[in-house]
């Protein structure tokens, strides 16, 4: 999973188009893979990831957001292979936070993937 994040965070880095539409954004994004007990968080910090960091899943309450989900139906969303909103709306991953953030999560898989 830590190669897909990866690849996720460098084309959102490097893309000019999603970067001016997440300039400012600040939040962390817990990803809680329900069958593997496994959880990585995304630092974002002024519409840049920062960091990836593997994390117990009880560390991060804090996070601002959560996706919760099978650890393939995850690696899929970061892929752009599954839509995330088709995702959420069939049941196969769970979405807590704020509106704000899932819209700018959204607008990115729209730019990158077409999705």
């Amino acid at each position: 999973m830590l190669d897909v994040l990866d690849n996720f965070k460098n084309q959102v880095n490097g893309n000019a188009q999603i970067q001016r539409i997440v300039k400012g954004w600040n939040t962390d994004v817990a990803l809680e893979e329900s069958d593997t007990a496994t959880s990585w968080r995304l630092r974002v910090k002024e519409g840049t990831i920062q960091a990836i960091e593997r994390a117990e899943p009880a560390a991060n309450d804090d996070c601002a957001m959560r996706i919760v989900g099978d650890a393939a139906t995850i690696r899929a969303v970061f892929e752009g292979r599954v839509n995330g909103i088709r995702a959420n709306n069939d049941g196969l991953i769970e979405i807590y936070g704020p509106m704000s953030d899932q819209v700018k999560l959204d607008a990115i898989a729209l730019i990158l993937w077409g999705i």
